[in-house]
């Protein structure tokens, strides 16, 4: 009787531990792809946004890239020009009996434009 109250909240426990590494490993690898694409625009001041979606969708094996959201935005910061970019995408969860089937996981970096002539 016991183990037929408890089990359903223990898997459900569990599941939820499950999607949350999940979701972890996702903003992790898309956080490193995002540092990836702002050693891009180090090395070339003159990266535009469409060449850092094409490197992180090249980065980014395991994850869906037609959902992806990249959105850059050159910013001046006393004096210093910066850009800031904001990666966005639906997460897909698979839990049992759950209302909620996707959280938007969001990854900005904000990174100085560094240039040779500077």
């Amino acid at each position: 009787m016991e183990m037929a109250l408890v089990l359903p909240v223990f898997l459900m426990i569990i599941f939820g531990i499950v999607e949350f590494g999940r979701a972890l490993k996702t903003w992790n690898e898309v956080d490193h792809a995002l540092g990836r694409a702002v050693r891009l625009i180090n090395l070339d001041a003159k990266t535009t946004p469409q060449q850092i979606v094409t490197a992180m969708e090249a980065y980014l094996d395991d994850i869906n890239t037609e959902s992806l959201s990249v959105v850059a935005t050159p910013t001046n910061i006393s004096g210093t020009d910066y850009i800031k970019i904001s990666v966005g995408f639906p997460f897909e969860l698979i839990l049992p009996f759950s209302s909620i089937s996707t959280v938007n996981i969001n990854v900005d970096r904000i990174a100085p434009i560094l240039s040779a002539t500077k």
